[in-house]
């Protein structure tokens, strides 16, 4: 083979091998932004501009890194704050699975049927409702009582006479009774609408999990 050929090949390779090396960091050359917003470059960034960002560029213009800028201390701490956010999110998604597993695993505990729970369920309303009558019974004692109270103190007023502070308090106290009682009540059919809705949710759940059961058999 012809020798000077050769070489050349040589030659050639050792160029093609070069191009493929990887550019030294410190051939590079360093671009930013300056206050005005013009680019310069350089061998290094001023120091006044090293948390703005900048880039390295070979000769030829290529990019060879980019650094961005240094983050504010008012974005670190809206991204701790997001973060922190985030975490809070995922603790409470993992608190909820953790209650619904514990909670499907006493449903299935305490239920071999759906006839048993809808028994447990009229149970509670009957106890309710059984709080709810006497309740009433006393609302309408404490209704006669106040209405007897009240005609009282109006007999006194048309005779021209002071309503007596005894007289009064024992009124103001049975009006105080009566809210009480009205509001027990009232609590009470709410929660009797809450449990409705709950047993409506159980009985889903417990027949969803029993269907899983059975699939897996």
């Amino acid at each position: 083979m012809n020798l000077p050929r050769v070489a050349l090949l040589r030659c050639a390779l050792a160029v093609l091998v070069a191009a493929l090396l990887p550019i030294p960091a410190s051939a590079g050359i360093k671009c930013w932004t300056n206050n005005e917003g013009v680019r310069e470059c350089g061998n290094s960034v001023p120091p006044e501009f090293a948390q703005k960002g900048h880039r390295e560029m070979t000769d030829m213009g290529v990019t060879v890194s980019t650094t961005d800028r240094a983050r504010t201390k008012e974005e670190l701490r809206n991204d701790r704050e997001e973060a922190a956010r985030i975490a809070a999110v995922r603790a409470d998604e993992a608190r909820k699975i953790r209650e619904r597993k514990a909670k499907d695993r006493v449903l299935l505990s305490t239920f071999t049927t759906e006839k048993e729970l809808a028994i447990a369920h009229e149970g509670q309303i009957a106890a309710i409702d059984i709080r709810i009558d006497h309740t009433e019974r006393i609302l309408k004692q404490l209704e006669h009582s106040l209405q007897q109270l009240r005609s009282q103190a109006a007999k006194l007023e048309r005779g021209g006479k002071p309503i007596t502070p005894e007289l009064k308090d024992r009124i103001a106290k049975s009006e105080r009774q009566l809210i009480d009682r009205q509001e027990f009540i009232d609590n009470r059919r709410v929660q009797k609408a809450e449990l409705a809705t709950q047993f409506t949710a159980d009985l889903d759940r417990y027949r969803e999990l029993k269907g899983i059961s059975t699939k897996a058999k």
